[in-house]
Formats: C-alpha cells, sequence, structure tokens
C-alpha cells in the first residue's frame, strides 16, 4: 500500500524504515485478532505472528508510555512518527512484564517484553506526517527487516 500526499518539498525527504518487532510472519493488520486493531480505527500498521518470544522496538525512540497490563506500548521517534505496539492478550487477566520503562529512550532493538505464541501489531497513530509509506508484507527472518518504509 502507498499512501501520497502533498509536500512542496518531497525530493528533500530522506526514506526511513520502521523494522518488524519480532520474528515470524508479517501479515496484513486486517487479519488481527484484535477487532479495534483489524479495523484500523487506531492507525495503520501491520500485525506478526511470532515466532520467538522477544517482542522488541521497532523504532528507535522515546517510550511514552506502557499501558493494558504491558501489552501496549506506546513509542515516539525523533521524527515525530508516533507508534504502537499491541501484543495481543490470551486473556483479561495476563499480565506481560514490561523490560521497558516509560521515559525510556530506545536505540530501536531493546526487547519490550517477552510473550510466547504472541500476535503483536505495530501501529502508526499518525500516518498522516509521512509524504508516503509502504508496508510490505511476508516473512521476516529477524527484528532488524523492516516492514514500513516511509519519508516525512
Amino acid at each position: 500500500m502507498t499512501l501520497f500526499r502533498n509536500r512542496s518539498n518531497a525530493n528533500n525527504s530522506r526514506k526511513r524504515v520502521i523494522r518488524t518487532c519480532a520474528e515470524g510472519e508479517v501479515v496484513d493488520i486486517s487479519a488481527s485478532k484484535n477487532p479495534a486493531i483489524a479495523s484500523k480505527v487506531l492507525g495503520e500498521g501491520f500485525c506478526v505472528l511470532c515466532s520467538s518470544p522477544e517482542i522488541r522496538a521497532p523504532i528507535a525512540g522515546t517510550v511514552t508510555d506502557i499501558s493494558d497490563k504491558g501489552h501496549t506500548y506506546t513509542i515516539s521517534s525523533p521524527d515525530g512518527v508516533c507508534l504502537l505496539v499491541c501484543i495481543n492478550a490470551d486473556s483479561r487477566s495476563e499480565e506481560l512484564e514490561p523490560l521497558v520503562e516509560a521515559g525510556q529512550v530506545l536505540s530501536g532493538d531493546e526487547v519490550l517484553c517477552k510473550k510466547e505464541s504472541a500476535e503483536a501489531a505495530v501501529i502508526v497513530t499518525n500516518p498522516e506526517i509521512m509524504y508516503k509509506f509502504r508496508i510490505g508484507i511476508g516473512k521476516t527472518k529477524t527484528p532488524e527487516d523492516g516492514v514500513i518504509i516511509y519519508e516525512l
């Protein structure tokens, strides 16, 4: 998917990358088990059917919030992109132990939490600031693999 918006100095923008948050298969966000995520009411993004328990930060930035019993992490990048990393809960009472804390500055590879057999969603809550972006769906091998390529 590619979205465009008007921008006077589009030639001056640099391509940037949002990586996958875990090893596993990257699928369209509409395939999420969570209806709010699948409906894209929270924003645009992708889901990962995780094959390893480590859920990592997909972008460098600051953790601005950890909520929903450790299942949701809000990360703001230096360029203004705001991400939610949401880990699907098996039950409403299940708690995850965050391995980062609110206010922490991330380099973009830190482990946020661990959960076996997880489905994780990476959601851009403010895609309107992007000049254009493209989401790549398919298998990924490592958390370093880029999934969203965007320009500001």
